[in-house]
């Protein structure tokens, strides 16, 4: 390759970059809705075929299986409405001990620092102010994008009812989008399809059972609004690093508020640090262990980017997409170097890998390794 043809590589590489960025941001409303829906028909795909399987009529099997998404998701927003509400009719009594358990951490520093209560609140007041004006943007990007999706959620049901109807004219799009590429669109869309399916439900399971865990082990410490705690860490970890280190903080902030004694803030800390030990090293890796494994520098870059792009919905969405994006590159061979760096460095079993295989039995078959151990990067 000659200097020129380098320099033209790398100029059309960055604008092909900036494009897509740019293409990212201003449309992110229809890319999100499309991009949720498509995740859940993704999902609900199998149950879809079951109905047709004892001879339903295609478009019975989408309804059945969009009408079954509906009602899940109201029936969870309805429980944790009712979680909320017992919240917000203890909330003044928060308050109240909250400013109390302030008061006396106030009265401890002046009496060991000696610096005065005044003193205290002045520093406190201006660290508040510098923090607003510094992090209100970064605040405002992150949640942007939740906004757009509330506002676009009535159209999800549609567009997966849509989406789990026209299956089979999806499926001949790419087969015959394929027959120039010797069939490698069709083989790509059926394994994001499988690595959609397995990793989101098997995060729905992690969350059900780390809030079953986590309400266990609140209740048994007696902290108030223990179910409600314990779920709400199971749905922060879906986003990683960020999610988990925030869930920690809230029941030890209501333990070390709520409770006299500092131990159950101890008991608190111990309950999440024992559902995350159990989390990374049994539950996910049996759970989710065949999804794609992505490594830490390559997730916290999507949490970063798709953070920035999408609001706190880009990084729910940053480790699944990720991993298409590395079934994509190991499935070309001209992107296996860019699969190669976003996967761990690890030489797994051959029973713990998935083939790829080519419609052109001239061309090899190009290995996917899967792994079982820990995934996405966690």
């Amino acid at each position: 390759m000659t200097e020129s043809e380098g320099l033209k590589r790398y100029v059309l590489t960055l604008a092909a970059i900036v494009l897509t960025v740019v293409a990212l941001y201003f449309g992110k409303d229809l890319i999100l809705l499309f991009v949720i829906s498509g995740l859940l028909a993704f999902l609900l795909l199998p149950f879809a075929r079951k109905v047709e399987s004892i001879g339903l009529p295609r478009w019975a099997g989408a309804l059945c299986a969009t009408l079954l998404m509906i009602i899940l998701v109201l029936g969870t927003f309805f429980l944790a409405g009712w979680q909320l509400t017992r919240f917000g009719d203890g909330l003044p009594a928060l308050q109240a001990a909250f400013a109390e358990k302030g008061k006396a951490l106030q009265q401890t520093i002046e009496d060991q620092a000696h610096i005065s209560q005044r003193d205290q609140l002045k520093w406190f007041n201006a660290r508040v102010g510098e923090m607003a004006s510094s992090g209100g943007n970064i605040v405002m990007k992150l949640f942007s994008g939740t906004g757009a999706v509330l506002a676009a959620i009535v159209p999800i049901p549609i567009i997966v009812f849509l989406l789990l109807l026209l299956k089979e004219k999806f499926r001949t799009f790419f087969e015959q989008l394929g027959k120039t590429r010797e069939g490698l669109v069709l083989d790509i869309m059926l394994n994001v399809s499988k690595l959609s399916r397995k990793y989101m439900r098997g995060v729905l399971l992690v969350i059900v059972i780390l809030g079953v865990l986590n309400s266990i082990g609140f209740l048994l410490l007696g902290l108030k609004y223990a179910v409600l705690l314990g779920f709400a860490i199971g749905l922060l970890n879906v986003i990683p690093y960020v999610g988990v280190m925030i869930g920690s903080l809230i029941p030890i902030v209501i333990a070390l508020v709520t409770k006299d004694s500092v131990m159950y803030a101890v008991g608190a800390f111990g309950v999440c640090l024992i559902t995350q030990f159990l989390e990374n090293n049994f539950i996910t890796p049996k759970i989710v262990g065949s999804s794609v494994s992505v490594n830490p520098l390559a997730s916290i870059a999507a949490l970063i980017g798709f953070g920035l792009l999408w609001g706190v919905v880009g990084m729910v969405l940053a480790i699944p997409i990720t991993g298409m994006l590395k079934i994509v590159c190991d499935s070309i061979p001209s992107l296996k170097p860019y699969g190669y760096i976003l996967g761990e460095d690890i030489d797994y079993p051959e029973e713990q890998q998935i083939h790829l295989p080519f419609i052109n039995p001239k061309k090899p078959k190009v290995t996917l390794v899967v792994p079982t151990s820990q995934t996405m990067g966690k």
